[in-house]
């Protein structure tokens, strides 16, 4: 299961706009951030419900184990640099909230596809372009959508890439030299297949801006 990978099923939330989850998301984001504890258990449940209603398939939980280890490390900086007590409460709470948009994110984006994200977008734009008609000619949906939808490419990839040099028994050899080398190999190629599909993405955008 890739981070932000699409899932094809068939589910309440699957069936719900693609505008209407985006725009759900960006308000939940905004919610749990900004509000306080009150507002944290909500977003906390309205979280727990969406995973309910997309299946509550536990691969979906998998991906974002991150949010974790990246809490982890925000709680001990912040105990390092001010009171223990405090930096423990604001390191908890800020994983808290870090997992609760992240799961959302997680089951929105695998209930929603990537053509249904630019269908999306290029609505919103068409709307906007009834006061601001210039913004048709500039057409950032299509930017925007492709930027969007290059987030679960990132994942997939490493994973290519990773599996791969698992097949190939890169990581067979154990020790520290061999490590950090299979380690920079496998970065190696990872990056240079995002710049491949990032340039395939660029002159795809290009030809067909040019012949619009």
């Amino acid at each position: 299961m890739t981070l932000f990978a699409y899932r094809r099923e068939r589910t309440p939330l699957h069936r719900i706009p693609a505008g209407a989850k985006l725009l759900f998301l960006i308000a939940l984001c905004i919610f749990t951030f900004s509000g306080g504890l009150i507002t944290t258990a909500i977003c906390l449940v309205i979280s727990t419900a969406l995973f309910i209603v997309s299946g509550h398939h536990k691969e979906s939980l998998k991906p974002v184990k991150f949010v974790l280890i990246i809490g982890i490390m925000v709680t001990l900086l912040r105990m390092l640099h001010g009171n223990i007590q405090e930096g423990v409460y604001a390191g908890a709470l800020y994983t808290v909230r870090f997992l609760i948009t992240a799961i959302a994110a997680q089951i929105i984006f695998e209930t929603t596809s990537s053509l249904e994200i630019k269908e999306a977008v290029e609505a919103l734009q068409n709307r906007i372009a009834c006061v601001f008609p210039p913004i048709k000619k500039w057409n950032p949906a299509l930017a925007l959508s492709l930027s969007i939808n290059f987030i679960p490419q990132v994942f997939a990839t490493w994973n290519r890439v990773h599996t791969a040099a698992k097949a190939r028994g890169v990581e067979a050899k154990k020790g520290p030299v061999h490590t950090t080398r299979a380690a920079y190999n496998q970065i190696l190629a990872f990056f240079s297949c995002l710049l491949y599909q990032a340039e395939t993405k660029r002159k795809a955008l290009l030809n067909r801006s040019i012949h619009e």
